[in-house]
């Protein structure tokens, strides 16, 4: 016969044991939650701050986020969590506490929204974003933005804090196809003179003094293939970007790469960098100083009006080019190395020019906040951006 004092020794012992056992995983559980609240919160206190690297969970570390507080103009940006190198990019401002920068391009706020009243953490840097020419803004257009509420420039101006060029000497190697027999295709291809697209014939000063060039050159007997909304009765400009042209505007040799600004620094917009150079021609180069130009353009790739007494002397000289095929190709060399990087080009550069101040190969928006170790703050954007420009640049 069983013994029922040994039966309820046993009972109680399985209980106690039950309860053990469950207490034990009940505590573990919650200790894994805790755990995994404490990785999410060094995760986001980790994409605050580019300089720190997790050791907690480095297999977890979620990309660094960069926010835009909104599409230029309402409609141009990149597309919402694309890529920048190792960064996300979004448009969702409730993601503001995790982002490492925010990103104004100037038509995405305004001085209502000062003193801010959104989140700011110490740590981020707030990006002012601009691809305009100064005179736009006129001289006193951004006052209301002084005061330290940025950190940042991105702007085509090598003096800004980020470089946002509109091209390079390494995208336009990367562009386009090098070497010999690259380049007897494209000078085999060469049927007409010159090429030229501009929609703002006033306005400013710069669009104003170079409809009086481009009217010199005609009078001095360039031949000069002409389109959009200047000129009557001829075909609109393409309105893709980067401008790749049909065949038979690529015909032609040479592109006026006119601005509507004068000598405003580094302002050296797509004319130059897609219509002119990716597509094959050589661009004669109006607006920026020549020193700009040379700063960031392949070596031995324009033509520059400064170079000329007057717009007949240049007339001359691109019929002279037209009539000679060895010495229009000088300015392919660039392309004809089929070897050719941007490291090597920047040397040739320096050793030619050595009292320059050569660009070096950009740097991505991301890269420059995951290096970055401090946080500047911008007094005046105005002065920035605006007053340190050249006269004839702010006419």
């Amino acid at each position: 016969m069983i013994n029922r004092k040994l039966v309820k020794v046993a009972a109680a012992s399985i209980i106690l044991l039950t309860l053990y056992f469950l207490w034990s995983w009940i505590n573990a559980e919650s200790t894994a939650q805790e755990t995994s609240k404490e990785i999410l919160e060094t995760n986001k206190i980790d994409e605050l701050r580019p300089d720190t690297v997790s050791t907690t969970a480095a297999a977890s570390k979620k990309s660094p986020l960069i926010l835009y507080w909104g599409k230029a103009w309402g409609i141009n940006g990149p597309e919402e969590g694309s890529l920048m190198d190792e960064c996300i990019l979004t448009y969702n401002r409730s993601k503001i506490s995790d982002a490492i920068a925010v990103v104004f391009h100037f038509t995405t706020i305004n001085g209502n929204q000062i003193p801010w009243q959104h989140y700011r953490d110490k740590r981020q840097i707030f990006v002012w974003w601009c691809a305009e020419g100064p005179r736009l803004f006129g001289r006193n257009g951004l006052r209301e933005f002084d005061g330290g509420f940025f950190n940042w420039t991105w702007t085509f101006k090598r003096s800004a804090d980020v470089l946002r060029y509109y091209g390079s000497r390494d995208g336009a190697l990367k562009f386009v196809k090098k070497g010999k027999k690259a380049i007897d295709d494209v000078i085999s291809f060469k049927k007409k003179m010159a090429l030229w697209g501009v929609s703002r014939c006033s306005g400013t000063n710069g669009a104003i003094k170079r409809m009086e060039y481009y009217k010199a050159l005609v009078a001095a007997g360039l031949n000069i293939t002409t389109f959009g909304g200047c000129f009557p009765d001829v075909e609109n400009i393409p309105r893709q970007f980067p401008m790749l042209f049909e065949p038979k505007w690529k015909e032609h040799k040479f592109y006026l790469a006119f601005e509507n600004a004068i000598h405003c620094r580094d302002y050296i917009t797509e004319k130059f960098w897609d219509n002119a150079l990716k597509n094959d021609m050589v661009p004669v180069v109006w607006g920026p100083t020549k020193e700009d130009v040379l700063s960031v353009a392949p070596l031995d790739s324009f033509i520059h009006t400064d170079d000329f007494d007057s717009p007949a002397k240049l007339a001359e000289y691109l019929q002279f080019l037209d009539k000679n095929d060895d010495e229009y190709r000088k300015y392919f060399r660039w392309r004809e190395d089929e070897t050719m990087t941007d490291e090597k080009m920047i040397r040739m550069t320096q050793e030619r020019y050595p009292d320059l101040n050569i660009e070096l190969t950009p740097k991505s928006l991301c890269t420059r906040l995951l290096e970055n170790e401090e946080t500047k703050i911008i007094p005046s954007v105005t002065d920035e951006f605006i007053t340190s420009e050249r006269p004839e640049c702010l006419s």
